[in-house]
């Protein structure tokens, strides 16, 4: 993988690069333990599959930069795996998550993911040249990761936390805009990534925050209420 130096990266940047992983894998842990007994069976194994993934790609993206960067090798099945398997793990994320949508009696939502399975299955199969098409599907599971935390946020009345899933997204589809505008900028490989962590990061405590206050408050109070009145 000619396209790779080790001195484009630093084993510096390799460590901050797990600091996202690590907020995610915090969050994650949060959102699951939470949501696991409200979902069906199915989105419930999606969710947990999904953050599994995610933090995989996280994971191995890091090492990969850290090996480089140590001049070690360029393992760089950790790099091009990290695209294909951040984006089906964040559409698996998305669709466990948007299922709240749904009534747990009914199985729209099971119904509706015949439909979505298959396109995401597909992903690992396109080749690595069509890198739009797994951003496109990270923003897609952004997305609805954002729109489902948001939802229930709006739900409770949670405004903090609305804020903070909606600086979560806009941090990740600036993230995965960056490829394109650090070329038109012309920022060199070291410059681009380290802009990309920052913006990783703040994206990632966020999600983490908003989390945390929701957990802390009652993700779902709102149903508690309800029953009350």
């Amino acid at each position: 993988m000619g396209e790779y130096y080790a001195q484009d990266y630093s084993i510096v940047m390799g460590l901050v690069d797990l600091l996202p992983v690590i907020l995610f894998t915090l969050a994650g842990c949060i959102i699951i333990k939470v949501m696991f007994n409200e979902l069906r069976k199915p989105f419930a194994v999606m969710l947990c599959s999904g953050v599994t993934l995610s933090i995989t790609a996280g994971l191995f993206k890091a090492i990969w930069k850290i090996l480089l960067a140590a001049n070690v090798c360029d393992f760089y099945p950790f790099n091009v795996m990290f695209m294909p398997t951040q984006a089906l793990g964040f559409v698996l994320m998305g669709v466990g998550l948007i299922s709240i949508f749904f009534n747990k009696k009914e199985r729209n939502g099971v119904k509706a993911s015949v439909f979505v399975l298959p396109v995401i299955l597909a992903v690992p199969a396109v080749k690595q040249d069509g890198n739009i098409v797994f951003i496109a599907l990270l923003v897609v599971g952004a997305a609805m990761i954002a729109a489902s935390l948001s939802y229930v946020a709006v739900k409770n009345k949670y405004w903090l936390c609305l804020v903070l899933f909606i600086v979560n997204f806009v941090g990740l589809v600036i993230m995965g805009a960056m490829k394109p505008l650090s070329s038109k900028m012309g920022l060199d490989v070291t410059q681009a990534n380290w802009i990309e962590q920052s913006i990783n990061t703040v994206a990632q405590v966020a999600l983490l925050l908003g989390s945390y206050f929701m957990n802390k408050k009652g993700f779902f109070a709102y149903k508690q209420e309800t029953k009350t009145e």
